[in-house]
């Protein structure tokens, strides 16, 4: 994608109008030319635009009149007001309006420049708190921290991370690992790795919601354009631009959806749900999967062509089974995290923790995340002994067994959860239903259910 900044110039004069594009590409920015407000407004709905240079005096709208109408189109874009009348109440509803600066004419073009770049890097200012905002409001909700780990396998993954997030053009990233291995992770340390960790970072997974649905939340939608669709919403491609757009469970992506993220993934274009207007994004893409997807693409649930523009770039995941050696490291990791599940301080002893380096982990770290939060939870003093890892993990087996044999609704293993056992563990999280369902490894409206069970019980 091309990563210049896109500048309109606004201006009924040609000469004036050339003579601005000359001197602004030579300074590498992308320069998009309109001689009135309606054609400066239909570029500026059709692709990106940075900053605009408005000339006060245009036929039909006016300078003022375009400002705000780039402003409500896009908040983002930096304005600045051009004009050969030196007009103090002029600069003033400028400004109040949201110009970045007002030039009159004559000017130096070398004045010129210098309000460009400091209009741009107000942009990008901007852009970066919005984005460490949001960041931070992300970690404060699901206390996500950098990837840990020592062993040979990890530290190798990490040195082809740093690599990638390194380069100067971006490129779509896909991830490949199993369930639970952490690939939400490795995104998320190619955005804070490279130099555009200011912008956002935006997750959504394509196995949870259906195709309609599937289609609003990445492209946005129109007044009207469905049941329930009571207001326009802006799509996470907007959300993500100039940033991240992390598409988890790539392999479940309907078809239809397929070929609309292929278009994007070609033009950078997208028309939301019920839209007749083409939108813009920037958002570099990283998807992820657990599924083999040249194996899709052979049996035709997979569109090829996108497969290929996905997987420019190929990162696999290890197995926690192939990092043993990262289990005491992620066992401390995760107690730090859940520090709030237990007064104590706990240790493992050194056949406590030789037992959870030797399990196989199908669930990965997710998995021992699990284990390593019942254990805060449920143990007895403040030394994990070898007995009750053993428990947890006999637990994990029954549980992944009754999982595999019984229908999805069935699953709940209310057998080995006993009523005593659910009604304790609420009472030491004084009910908190999402620290239970993480400790119970079942999912929240399963604990609810649970908890509904053993009041109707008593």
């Amino acid at each position: 994608m091309d990563n210049r900044k896109n500048i309109l110039i606004v201006d009924d004069e040609p000469r004036f109008r050339e003579l601005l594009c000359s001197r602004l590409q030579r300074r590498n920015y992308n320069i998009i030319e309109a001689e009135d407000g309606v054609r400066a407004l239909e570029h500026a709905e059709r692709a990106r635009v940075d900053l605009a240079l408005v000339d006060i005096n245009l036929p039909g709208m006016d300078g003022i009149e375009l400002l705000q109408r780039l402003k409500e189109l896009d908040g983002r874009i930096e304005v600045v007001i051009v004009t050969g009348y030196s007009n103090i109440e002029t600069a003033i509803a400028a400004m109040k309006h949201g110009a970045y600066d007002y030039l009159s004419k004559p000017y130096k073009l070398s004045e010129l420049e210098a309000v460009v770049e400091r209009a741009l890097e107000k942009q990008r200012l901007t852009q970066c708190c919005a984005g460490l905002s949001a960041e931070v409001n992300h970690l404060r909700e699901r206390s996500w921290s950098l990837p840990v780990g020592q062993s040979e396998p990890w530290l190798n993954l990490m040195q082809v991370v740093q690599k990638i997030a390194s380069l100067g053009v971006p490129v779509s990233v896909l991830i490949t690992g199993p369930s639970g291995a952490g690939k939400e992770v490795i995104a998320r340390a190619l955005h804070q790795l490279s130099n555009a960790n200011c912008n956002p970072f935006v997750p959504i997974n394509c196995s949870l919601l259906q195709e309609n649905l599937l289609d609003s939340e990445l492209f946005g939608h129109k007044k009207g354009s469905f049941t329930g669709a009571v207001a326009d919403k802006e799509g996470l491609f907007y959300t993500a631009r100039d940033g991240i757009l992390f598409l988890d469970e790539i392999g479940e992506l309907p078809e239809s959806s397929q070929a609309k993220l292929l278009r994007v993934l070609e033009t950078g274009e997208y028309r939301p749900v019920g839209g007749t207007k083409e939108l813009h994004t920037n958002a570099r893409i990283i998807a992820a999967t657990n599924v083999d997807l040249e194996k899709a693409v052979a049996e035709g649930r997979f569109r090829q062509d996108l497969f290929y523009r996905l997987n420019v770039i190929n990162i696999k995941v290890p197995s926690l089974s192939e990092r043993r050696d990262d289990v005491p490291l992620l066992v401390e990791h995760f107690m730090e995290r859940g520090k709030s599940l237990s007064a104590l301080s706990l240790k493992f002893t050194a056949e406590a923790m030789a037992r959870l380096m030797a399990y196989p982990w199908p669930g990965n770290t997710r998995e021992l995340r699990n284990v390593v939060e019942r254990i805060m939870v449920l143990n007895v003093g403040d030394l994990v002994e070898d007995a009750m890892v053993a428990a947890m993990l006999n637990q994990q087996q029954e549980q992944a067994a009754v999982a595999n044999t019984a229908p999805f609704e069935e699953v709940i293993p209310l057998a080995e959860l006993e009523h005593t056992y659910v009604k304790w563990a609420a009472e030491q999280l004084d009910g908190n239903l999402s620290a239970l369902s993480r400790c119970l490894g079942i999912s929240r409206s399963k604990v609810y259910r649970i908890l509904k069970q053993i009041e109707a019980s008593v």
